[in-house]
């Protein structure tokens, strides 16, 4: 695989956030790539194409970078609990709990999520006591880890950092979290070594909020990196991924899905537009498209077979030319809410003054993977073999919305299963009495 460039950064002009290539909802951004050089490569170490943290800005408090002081994991600047005016719809821990369901019953003490993120952040620590100030949650159990070399610092990593750790506490305020900051965004680091990593630390449930296009790949590092992913199911962890911000082509000229969200043992989590009603309970949800080339990916995997628990329920993917039988692995199989318009508040200073109105798949990806994490401190008997069956058995019930109308712009949404939103979001209760 050819060498990339790093994720993309976050430039933030007036109260609007810009990045590469991205118009969100009606808020048309200006295309800005921002240091794109890409790195040398060490031995062993590929770049993932385009391997980028799924995290869309849609607002901030500050018009500038305002990078926290401190390091690993500490420092940052006065914690600020008055969020700022949101730009659409931005959802508090509590809004989004009310919205699908949640139970204080459920908190995943006792399980440990392991975040596998490039870079980290090295204001993690202190960012993620204001976010908990801030919406009243509890003192976290957190462990940041650096195990295979130094970080440097990366705005848009360290957002996407805060994203994932702020918001797997928020859904399992209980559970123990691991951090795991690797020194580059590649397979090597953030699969070959995270993963074991992970699992040899205890590690149940595992979020991963970042990919490459499966069409930038080989079938054959496909095989490889999968073993890892196996092996870890294998030893009874889920593995969670991110399916995708650029829609059904994931970035590219044709439709392909996000790896390793692809994975035929990872869960892949995509991503949708959620409304409530005036009281906050759960109204509907479509399919995340802005419009343009922000939208869920989804769809259907060239190198990788229908695994059992798709095909033995018989699951159709629908287009434009009608439904279909899957001639792969489709993609995804769960959702959340990941449009940045409703999207959700996330307190950084790696990279922003406080608080950013954030949004895509990498939102959906560490929510779901907290939601694993309080059934298991529920006692329910899931794993990494058995979850997605249990979860495609549940298709068409109160434990799920079925989303049933949008597109990410070559597949489109149906009742029941769909390459854009899969088996759908959850009733976490319902969900979890049922696992």
């Amino acid at each position: 695989m050819a060498n990339v460039g790093q994720p993309r950064r976050w430039k933030t002009i007036g109260t609007i956030a810009v990045t590469g290539l991205l118009t969100m909802g009606f808020l048309s951004l200006v295309p800005i790539l921002l240091n794109s050089t890409a790195p040398v490569a060490a031995p062993g170490v590929t770049f993932l194409p385009d391997a980028v943290p799924f995290v869309h800005v849609i607002s901030s408090s500050s018009s500038h970078h305002k990078p926290g002081g401190g390091g690993g994991g500490g420092g940052g600047s006065t914690c600020t609990t008055t969020l700022p005016a949101a730009n659409g719809v931005s959802f508090t821990p509590a809004e989004i709990r009310q919205a699908y369901g949640y139970s204080s019953t459920y908190t995943g003490a006792g399980e440990t999520i392991a975040i596998i993120d490039a870079y980290g952040s090295p204001t993690i620590t202190s960012d993620l006591a204001c976010f908990d100030q801030t919406f009243s949650l509890p003192a976290p159990s957190l462990n940041v880890v650096a195990p295979f070399g130094k970080v440097r610092s990366n705005s848009g990593w360290g957002l996407e950092t805060s994203l994932d750790v702020e918001w797997a506490h928020a859904m399992a305020p209980a559970a123990n979290l691991l951090l795991i900051e690797t020194p580059s965004s590649s397979f090597t680091y953030l699969v070959n070594d995270a993963v074991p990593y992970a699992v040899a630390h205890g590690a149940k449930v595992f979020s991963m909020s970042w990919g490459a296009a499966e069409s930038s790949l080989t079938c054959s590092t496909e095989a490889t990196e999968a073993t890892y992913f196996a092996n870890a199911v294998a030893a009874g962890a889920i593995p969670v991924g991110a399916s995708g911000d650029s829609g059904a082509n994931d970035g590219t000229s044709s439709p392909t899905v996000d790896y390793p969200a692809a994975d035929v043992n990872v869960v892949g989590a995509g991503g949708t537009s959620l409304t409530t009603t005036n009281t906050g309970a759960y109204n509907a949800e479509t399919v995340w498209n802005d419009g343009s080339k922000s939208a869920t990916g989804g769809g259907v995997s060239a190198c990788l077979a229908e695994p059992s628990y798709q095909s033995s329920h018989n699951i159709l993917v629908t287009t434009s030319s009608g439904s279909s039988t899957p001639t792969g692995r489709a993609v995804p199989d769960v959702s959340y809410d990941a449009n940045p318009s409703t999207g959700v508040w996330v307190y950084d200073t790696s990279g922003y003054s406080g608080w950013v109105q954030v949004g895509g798949t990498s939102a959906a990806a560490p929510q779901w993977a907290a939601i694993f994490a309080d059934a298991l401190s529920a006692g329910a008997a899931i794993n990494g073999g058995n979850i997605h069956a249990d979860l495609y058995n549940l298709l068409g019930t109160a434990s799920l919305h079925d989303v049933t109308q949008g597109g990410n712009g070559y597949y489109y949404a149906s009742a029941g299963y769909d390459a854009c939103t899969g088996v759908g979001s959850p009733v976490e209760s319902n969900l979890i009495s049922a696992l």
